[in-house]
């Protein structure tokens, strides 16, 4: 038995269905699906054969699961997703207090997902915050879309799969607005944006390998806890945050994991 890496873009959901279509052709032992596109792509195909999924998305709101407990018998996985939005924004307005435009950095697909506009509107309402929301499809029209948000005084980015592979490009197309921002990942601090909150899981690739490797075994996918990350990460720039104009109390700097 063999591991065949068969390599699409996801974003292309035509050739991402296409492709799904010819791998379970040739009845596959099992289907490792590391985002959520190709996840949802390969659950509408088959619920017969086995898919080990990673994606930083919360399964339920994919409709991937009734709840982490409760699912389909062929899925199993590691979700990144612990509903991290309410302590990143908490952190933000640490940061910039006078902060009331906000631009809401998210990738297109996500951007009327039921649980971020509730996020929105329920902090709208409780902390006078005016969101402006970046829908955000690709790193070619990110700065195009940066433009139409208008006045912003601060930044609350979130997870666009599609700017991972341009991060130093991403950041700096923040950068250049001097404004305060908080990022999903530690990796855009160390492209230097200003700080970032994360939740961390040790060894992904090793919990996936095992995760596939009970699947092999014949456990059923339905009857292996779905992991997710048990620790976070505060990362802060200094000198790209105090650029940004950014308030760096000592409270907020002892609390973090990572000072750069």
């Amino acid at each position: 038995m063999g591991l065949k890496f068969v390599g699409v873009d996801v974003n292309d959901r035509e050739a991402l269905a296409h492709t799904l279509d010819a791998e379970l052709a040739k009845a596959p032992a099992a289907i490792v699906a590391p985002s959520a596109a190709s996840v949802v792509e390969a659950m509408k195909r088959t619920r017969d054969v086995p898919i080990v999924f990673v994606t930083h998305q919360d399964p339920v709101e994919l409709k991937l699961a009734s709840s982490l407990a409760e699912r389909s018998s062929n899925l199993a996985g590691i979700s990144l997703y612990v509903g991290l939005d309410t302590k990143t924004l908490e952190l933000l307005r640490e940061a910039a207090p006078d902060a009331r435009r906000i631009g809401f950095v998210v990738d297109r697909d996500q951007y009327n997902d039921r649980r971020v506009r509730t996020f929105l509107e329920e902090t709208a309402r409780r902390h006078g915050i005016e969101w402006r929301v970046v829908p955000v499809s690709s790193i070619e029209s990110l700065q195009s879309d940066i433009r139409e948000a208008g006045a912003i005084d601060a930044w609350f980015i979130t997870k666009v799969s599609t700017l991972d592979e341009f991060r130093p490009k991403f950041v700096s197309v923040i950068a250049a607005t001097r404004r305060p921002a908080i990022y999903p990942s530690q990796g855009d601090v160390d492209a230097g944006g200003t700080m970032a909150y994360e939740a961390v899981f040790d060894d992904m690739i090793g919990a996936m390998v095992r995760q596939l490797d009970r699947v092999l075994s014949g456990v059923s996918p339905g009857d292996i806890p779905i992991e997710r990350p048990k620790r976070f990460n505060l990362t802060i720039n200094v000198a790209a945050a105090r650029r940004a104009g950014m308030r760096l109390t000592p409270g907020l700097l002892s609390r973090a994991d990572r000072v750069l």
